[in-house]
């Protein structure tokens, strides 16, 4: 096996992987960075139970507290059902994408073995991950498009194993 063509299908697959995972972001920024959790209220602070108050007062309070934690937690099931669609768009952004390079990979002729392992590497280690970052997503479209990946991984494969054992 020539080792140089290894380091080069390397190359290729630590810009790719990142690369893809990158432009996810650039084209799907929401829940990116800070954004990327639930900020809750915190309704302890808000609604502080003061020990010098009467009993009433301290029962308004905890009435507020506690009508402050439902409306939080109802917020944060509304927030995460919205993120978990928005990755679903994200994921299937990110396996389309990748079953394009892929079928690129697989029909085009004229490319270089290094480069055609490389963007199959590539391809097939950020769908890999992808698939953990975003399994919470639960996208359909995403699942199809998975399985077409692996029956298009398995003919490439079968079509392409001479060359890259030479």
């Amino acid at each position: 096996m020539n080792w140089i063509r290894l380091f080069y299908a390397l190359i290729i697959i630590l810009l790719y992987v990142p690369m893809i995972f990158l432009g996810a972001n650039v084209f799907f920024p929401k829940y990116t960075g800070d954004d990327s959790y639930y900020h809750n209220q915190d309704c302890y602070l808000k609604y502080p139970t003061l020990t010098n108050c009467n009993l009433t007062q301290q029962q308004e309070i905890g009435d507020k507290q506690s009508n402050c934690i439902n409306n939080d937690e109802a917020a944060r099931i509304i927030w995460e059902n919205e993120r978990n669609n928005y990755d679903g768009q994200k994921y299937t952004f990110i396996v389309l994408f990748n079953l394009i390079i892929l079928l690129v990979a697989l029909l085009v002729k004229k490319l270089n073995d290094s480069v055609c392992l490389g963007l199959f590497s590539g391809s097939i280690i950020s769908t890999f991950a992808s698939t953990l970052t975003y399994f919470d997503s639960k996208s359909r479209i995403g699942f199809i498009i998975l399985v077409i990946i692996f029956i298009v991984a398995l003919v490439f494969i079968n079509k392409k194993k001479d060359s890259f054992l030479k």
